[in-house]
């Protein structure tokens, strides 16, 4: 690190400090992806919305963590809301009602289905975080190589 940032001006930070510099903000803070958000096939003052922002708020931290993870790939915001390369993208999809949603972690991008209900897209979001955790698939391909490794490569 020293290669990078001085040593003597390293003294002027804490560690908490330097912390949130290089890894991002702990604290999930709503207001933040409030203030990035686009929405794509759906205004801001449709139930939809309303129902995410709600469900989002009422989340715990490390549920927000979970979604993070879910929708860009990365646990934490940048410290500095500037630092945001892509705006947060909130989709409307013409899917079945109550399905799950789904994710594009490259375009920071959350694709939502109708839903009957906030509480239904509340449990959906939940399943959805806790269970969708491979970005591109990685995990599962690297345990099914494992699997077929005797086979050929038209098994796949």
């Amino acid at each position: 690190m020293s290669w990078i940032v001085p040593v003597p001006l390293l003294s002027l930070l804490t560690a908490k400090q330097l912390e949130q510099m290089v890894c991002g903000m702990p604290e999930i803070c709503c207001d933040v992806l409030k203030k990035v958000v686009r929405y794509r096939e759906v205004d801001e003052q449709h139930s939809l919305v309303l129902w995410f922002w709600q469900t989002l708020e009422e989340f715990s931290n490390e549920e927000r963590v979970l979604f993070m993870r879910f929708v860009s790939g990365r646990s934490r915001l940048p410290a500095n809301t500037a630092d945001i390369s892509q705006r947060f993208q909130i989709m409307k999809v013409d899917r079945p009602y109550d399905s799950l949603p789904t994710s594009q972690t490259c375009f920071f991008q959350l694709r939502l289905p109708p839903y009957s209900s906030q509480a239904v897209m509340a449990e959906r979001l939940r399943y959805a975080i806790n269970n969708c955790r491979s970005i591109d698939m990685d995990n599962y391909m690297l345990s099914r190589n494992v699997d077929n490794a005797e086979g050929s490569d038209t098994d796949y």
